[in-house]
């Protein structure tokens, strides 16, 4: 059971909601997508954008400034939890589901961070919601990151939670069962439980597990240095102090954005346009529910982007 939930874990390192213990599978029950969607509210808006031949779902929450938010791998709208309505009680928020996760259905081709990136900017694009705040979580975090270099003109604010430009960024032994990932591990998990209960066609799990291990294989950077260092609109990056994401290689990225780039009397610069954070007690499937934390975080660094 233990190599079984393991390599679940290590499988899907872009992914929550995977115990990776006994101890840890006690926890991720308290998280469950499904027992999560009973405090999901009910969308006031729902329904799906062509974008190139995808029919992407999303859903409209709340009123206020527009905000985007893209899930981590194998996620839906409802593992969100909490943090969702807390974010619509003040803000239009718009809950995407990428190809081949939940309501998405994937096409004839392969997944890649790439081509996230540029449907969730074909998205905002014909929503004509740019430029918007965009929160990304994961796997999320990187295609939100990929919106900000491919089009930045899209962005107002991005915050990225839990998510690197490199695979090295996660510990090698997770990245080290990425090659063995199928379908069959994820029997008996809220992954799978999520994506059968929204997902129109849900014998198609398999076949997107199989693009996801691709994904994870091929793409071991999704996004270059250069490409990180040359994103201009402002960023908060946020991690769990029991992240997939190593300290060092988080405190790297945030260099290459130009965090922590100046020197003087007394040390680097105030630069409120790249900020960084970690969250106590914080694990990768778990850190999207530490809404008493991450709400103040993302209001504070938005609220400073237009003083």
């Amino acid at each position: 059971m233990f190599i079984r939930t393991t390599l679940t874990a290590i499988a899907f390192a872009a992914l929550a909601l995977v115990p990776v213990s006994a101890q840890e599978a006690t926890m991720a029950e308290t998280f469950d997508p499904i027992q999560i969607s009973t405090k999901v509210p009910v969308p006031s808006e729902d329904g799906t954008v062509n974008i190139d031949g995808l029919e992407m779902h999303y859903q409209v929450h709340g009123e206020g400034e527009p905000l985007l938010l893209i899930h981590g791998g194998l996620m839906t709208i409802e593992a969100w939890g909490p943090i969702l309505p807390a974010l619509a009680e003040s803000r239009k928020v718009y809950a995407i589901e990428l190809e081949g996760h939940g309501r998405t259905v994937d096409l004839d081709r392969p997944l890649s961070m790439q081509q996230f990136a540029q449907d969730v900017s074909g998205f905002i694009a014909q929503m004509d919601l740019g430029p918007i705040d965009i929160i990304g979580f994961s796997m999320g975090g990187g295609t939100a990151m990929g919106v900000g270099i491919l089009h930045p003109e899209l962005v107002k604010n991005l915050v990225i939670i839990s998510a690197s430009h490199q695979a090295e960024s996660i510990w090698d032994s997770v990245r080290a069962g990425w090659p063995y990932m199928t379908a069959e591990m994820m029997e008996g998990t809220p992954m799978l439980a999520a994506y059968e209960a929204v997902a129109p066609q849900p014998e198609r799990f398999a076949g997107v597990v199989d693009k996801i291990r691709e994904l994870m294989i091929a793409d071991k950077d999704s996004w270059t240095d250069q490409q990180i260092a040359s994103i201009p609109v402002p960023v908060l990056m946020i991690i769990g102090d029991t992240d997939l994401i190593q300290f060092d290689k988080a405190v790297e990225m945030f260099r290459l954005l130009g965090g922590q780039s100046s020197t003087g009397a007394m040390g680097p610069e105030l630069n409120t346009a790249r900020q960084f954070a970690v969250i106590p007690g914080a694990t990768h499937y778990d850190i999207v529910f530490k809404t008493d934390v991450l709400l103040p975080l993302i209001d504070s660094f938005i609220a400073a982007q237009n003083n």
